[in-house]
């Protein structure tokens, strides 16, 4: 299995601490976001990385040659930002059929990642928080299977927030559905 993490924003809403640095490289209890995603990643046996970088995008690709000269690496340019659909499609060609974990690159989360990896299905990370309005929202029924999903809706339907982590079994299908929303011009907020 593969990974991709999308860290082409500005990381606009930490400014001042984001004009010289890419939010995903910022430390917080001395290590790196991003680092906190590789290793746990790592720790898996997931070896092989697919970065979407923008902003600041060469020190990231700088720090993680350095850090994880082991890994296998790549690195996507988006150089528009058109949302976090257009950053994981641009990573197709890599990615090909094969099953995929996606994390946001500003996104630590504790779970077990293992039962994640080892679940016959695709999975999205959730949280219930008490504003769902500034986030991606889901609905499930009572099996926890998703049966909607919305981006940032004014009345959500639902408290479960989406974390920004994605185990994708089918990316054929995931990429079928990024060029439906192209096609038809399917976007949220702009």
């Amino acid at each position: 299995m593969k990974a991709i993490i999308p860290v082409a924003g500005a990381g606009a809403k930490l400014r001042p601490h984001t004009y010289t640095q890419p939010k995903a490289l910022i430390p917080i209890a001395g290590k790196t976001i991003l680092s906190f995603i590789v290793d746990q990643l790592k720790e898996v046996g997931i070896r092989e990385f697919i970065f979407v970088v923008g902003y600041l995008g060469e020190k990231i690709q700088d720090y993680v040659e350095q850090t994880y000269p082991n890994l296998t690496t790549h690195f996507v340019y988006q150089n528009e930002r058109n949302g976090t659909a257009h950053a994981i499609e641009l990573a197709k060609n890599i990615i090909g059929k094969d099953e995929v974990f996606i994390a946001l690159g500003d996104t630590i989360c504790e779970y077990d990642i293992k039962e994640v990896l080892e679940s016959p299905c695709s999975m999205l990370g959730i949280q219930k928080v008490d504003d769902p309005r500034q986030f991606g929202v889901v609905e499930i029924d009572e099996e926890g299977k998703v049966l909607h999903a919305v981006e940032k809706p004014s009345i959500p339907k639902s408290n479960h927030a989406l974390v920004g982590l994605y185990k994708i079994k089918e990316a054929d299908i995931l990429f079928d559905c990024f060029v439906q929303l192209v096609t038809e011009n399917i976007k949220s907020h702009g």
